[in-house]
């Protein structure tokens, strides 16, 4: 986040005229501070602290020259919403190791617990805790990949079978002893430490251009990164949806609630959507300050937004199959129609016989009076015979008792 203070004066020079981003504003402030800082000669080191206390100084001063002058459009409501909430990221490092809490926290608390069989070989390695196995498992990382090229890793150590299983928070200590430590799902450490080595915020240099990409984003690839990484986020670092992580939030921003429990829930961690409705609200209100429902607004819209993106990107609805209708057009051509003699006639269809009638002229193209070889059938030569006797006539019925 350092940066060399020539170079921020050089770029927003650059451009006359032009309007400054919000970032280059942020860190032409930000190191104002750090050198008024460096130029005080009663000051000591500067530490984690004073690096978070500066950030949100020179945050909210950007933030009031930035949006606090001019009317906001609602894109302008959004991104200032979520560039808070990014910068607040930056400020506090999530993925660091000191937001996982010691196994001594209070016993309510949500936190991870050793898993009962890789006790022993976490203890012949020195690790104790949770928090000292993960970041063992995170430099050792760090190590192959500075030591070994991609393509040839080196040994992983004994990362992949120490374990660790998450203990939601419960309303007492209780109810924390109670919970059956068998069914929880054991996630190995390393898995934990490549989680937060590779948090989609980390290498976060410009917060307000990664909260333009939450809201404006529409690729495939990239909303399926997202999403790879919420999940992952619940499935290997849970620990990254307390309330007191700021994480909860870009996860929120990309999984419904109802998948995160889900999730959980296939884990063997039963957490329900209340309680991290009721996390979510704890986060909004001690980190940004957001404490009504007009606060949160336009983080919801986001949310609500992208959570369609990624579920449209993710889970493509079946095409609909089209129905091919056939329509009864008149023809277009000016010679007559050709007519198509079946060779058989069909099954099951059986004409009824044709017979002449007397002073009558023949329609040869009558379908009765077609043969099955196209030829027509011509008139009986021999006249009808003239029937006589009973019932020939009205006058003369037949006798029928």
């Amino acid at each position: 986040m350092i940066i060399d203070r020539r170079d921020a004066s050089d770029h927003l020079q650059a451009t006359p005229g032009a309007p400054t981003s919000f970032d280059d504003t942020f860190r032409a402030k930000f190191m104002q501070i750090i050198q008024n800082y460096k130029d005080n000669p009663r000051t000591g080191p500067l530490t984690q602290t004073d690096r978070k206390a500066f950030i949100d100084s020179a945050y909210s001063d950007t933030d009031k020259e930035y949006f606090g002058d001019r009317s906001l459009s609602d894109m302008d409501i959004k991104l200032r919403a979520l560039t808070r909430v990014f910068y607040k990221v930056l400020a506090e490092e999530p993925w660091s190791d000191e937001w996982i809490r010691s196994p001594d926290v209070e016993r309510k608390l949500s936190r991870f617990e050793m898993h009962k069989d890789s006790v022993d070989l976490a203890a012949q390695h020195g690790l104790q805790t949770p928090r000292d196995a993960i970041a063992a498992a995170r430099q050792h990382q760090i190590d192959l990949s500075k030591n070994y090229p991609p393509e040839k890793p080196g040994p992983r150590g004994p990362y992949d079978d120490i374990e660790i299983i998450y203990i939601p928070g419960t309303v007492s200590s209780t109810a924390t002893n109670r919970i059956d430590r068998d069914t929880i799902y054991p996630v190995s450490v390393s898995s934990a430490a490549n989680i937060l080595h590779t948090h989609i915020c980390r290498e976060m240099v410009r917060p307000s251009a990664m909260a333009e990409k939450f809201v404006n984003c529409t690729e495939t690839e990239e909303l399926t990164k997202l999403r790879q990484f919420a999940c992952d986020v619940v499935d290997y670092a849970p620990h990254l949806l307390d309330n007191d992580n700021v994480s909860l939030l870009i996860v929120l921003l990309i999984l419904a609630r109802s998948e995160i429990c889900r999730r959980f829930e296939n884990n063997g961690i039963r957490i329900e959507g209340s309680t991290i409705s009721h996390r979510r609200a704890e986060c909004m209100k001690t980190k940004l300050g957001w404490k009504t429902p007009d606060d949160r607004k336009p983080f919801d819209n986001v949310a609500t937004e992208l959570q369609t993106r990624v579920k449209n990107a993710c889970f493509p609805a079946p095409r609909a199959q089209r129905v091919q209708r056939t329509k009864n057009t008149g023809r277009k051509s000016a010679t007559p129609a050709t007519p198509v003699t079946p060779a058989t006639p069909p099954m099951g269809y059986f004409p009824p016989p044709s017979f002449p009638q007397p002073g009558l002229p023949m329609h040869y193209n009558n379908v009765h009076n077609v043969s099955l070889l196209g030829r027509p059938n011509f008139p009986n030569v021999i006249p009808p015979q003239v029937t006589t006797g009973p019932g020939s006539s009205a006058d003369d019925p037949m006798d029928l008792s």
